[in-house]
Parts: structure tokens; C-alpha cells; sequence
């Protein structure tokens, strides 16, 4: 099984997995919130040129929370060449970064 890991720490769009990672079978995303005093705000979505398909949008993570997304919450999808990237932006539902830890888990 391999784990990728992540640390947010800016509000601008990241990408936890780019077009071409070959990464299509996730098991898990895990995300917790560390900052020290900032609710976040989280959207993760999945990303083809111009189009993004949101998993999460506008998820409130409270100080100290952590939220678990399983293969249920519909997390697989075609991340080769020719598929799409997945990509997160947090803030505080203003302009302020939030810090937070994502962990990608994918099957065998």
C-alpha cells in the first residue's frame, strides 16, 4: 500500500495528485486540521482543464478535527495521462491560510 502526505499551509490551489500519477485506486484521504486557531475550509476536487468535479465543497473542519474519506465516498478515478489531477484549497472561508495535513492511501 502506498501513502502519500501533504501539508497545506498557503490558500492557494494545490495539487495532492497530478494528471499522470497513475494513483487511481484511493483507499483513503485523511485530513486534520493542525492549525492553532482556525476553523478550515476545504474544498478537494478532481480537475480536467477547466472542469473540476468536486468531492468536498465548502467542508468546515473544526480546530483540531480530523475528517476520513473512504472508497464509499467516491474517491477513485482515472488519474492517468489522460485523466484528471486532484487538487485542494483551503482557507478560512476568507482569505487566510488554515494548515492542514492530507494523507492519501491507495490500495495494492
Amino acid at each position: 500500500m502506498a501513502t502519500f502526505f501533504h501539508n497545506i499551509t498557503t490558500t492557494l490551489t494545490q495539487d495532492l495528485l497530478a494528471v499522470g500519477d497513475n494513483i487511481s485506486n484511493l483507499n483513503s484521504i485523511t485530513i486534520a486540521n493542525v492549525d492553532t486557531t482556525n476553523e478550515a475550509k476545504i474544498d478537494i476536487f478532481l480537475n480536467k482543464g477547466t472542469d473540476n468535479f468536486y468531492i468536498l465543497k465548502n467542508v468546515s473542519l473544526p480546530l483540531g478535527s480530523t475528517l476520513v474519506l473512504g472508497p464509499e465516498d467516491n474517491i477513485a478515478f482515472n488519474n492517468g495521462s489522460s485523466g484528471y489531477s486532484m487538487r485542494i484549497q483551503v482557507d478560512n472561508g476568507s482569505t487566510t491560510a488554515v494548515a492542514v495535513d492530507v494523507i492519501l492511501k491507495r490500495g495494492t
